[in-house]
């Protein structure tokens, strides 16, 4: 029975409890759960990898500017998120933001984004926040902003470096790495966390044709000025 269950890859742990006569039944059906959702992540990862194959080309811009963005008044909702929730994650907290702008009259400002404080890992949680640009002063909204967990806060502005990617939101790691690449080559240096801006509606358009920019803020000069670079 030990080495069956180790073939299975259940843990030593687990199977000393079920040698010593606990909840056998209990035991099996939470290992089964958990195979059951590795299988789904593997079967998520051969999914992207053969997406990647079959393109005949990456969908992406190589293409990185540097530009300045504008201080912006914003709601914002931010959360903790793991690495297989994060694509549910994003989209709810976006539901919970503009659900608060629209019971109380407020129109976006401009194309919503994220923060991401700190990346979801595999081994990691992430720290992200869903954000709506809006307009004027939102002080009138305080306490009910503070009682569905949304602040209205000022993101500051300044310089940024830019790239636009074209495709799926799984899909933009060879983007990120172009911009961080970028960023080191040319004497930048980051200044805050990155941010995806989401230029169309993924209920508007097909996958392929999805447009996000990545901006990263970084310190106003660099040690070397590199092509596509511009003021």
């Amino acid at each position: 029975m030990i080495r069956s269950l180790r073939i299975l890859d259940m843990p030593l742990a687990q199977i000393a409890d079920i040698v010593d006569g606990g909840d056998s039944d209990g035991l099996l059906e939470s290992h089964l759960a958990e195979l059951v959702r590795q299988r789904d992540d593997y079967d998520k990862k051969v999914r992207e990898l053969r997406d990647l194959r079959s393109r005949k080309e990456i969908a992406m811009s190589n293409t990185v500017t540097v530009k300045l963005v504008g201080t912006q008044q914003v709601a914002s909702f931010r959360t903790t998120t793991s690495y297989t929730d994060v694509f549910t994650t994003i989209p709810a907290g976006f539901g919970r933001v503009l659900g608060f702008l629209g019971a109380n009259d407020v129109d976006p400002a401009g194309a919503p984004f994220v923060i991401f404080h700190q990346a979801p890992e595999a081994d990691a949680d992430g720290d992200v926040a869903m954000v709506v640009p809006v307009m004027g002063s939102l002080d009138y909204l305080a306490g009910q902003a503070a009682a569905n967990q949304i602040e209205v806060l000022t993101v500051e502005g300044g310089p940024v470096a830019s790239i636009i990617h074209r495709g799926s939101y799984a899909s933009m790691g060879d983007t990120y790495a172009s911009v961080s690449a970028w960023i080191h080559e040319h004497g930048h240096t980051p200044t805050g966390p990155g941010r995806e801006i989401y230029m169309n509606n993924p209920g508007d358009v097909a996958e392929e044709d999805l447009l996000t920019e990545i901006q990263w803020p970084i310190d106003a000069d660099s040690h070397e000025t590199g092509a596509g670079e511009t003021p």
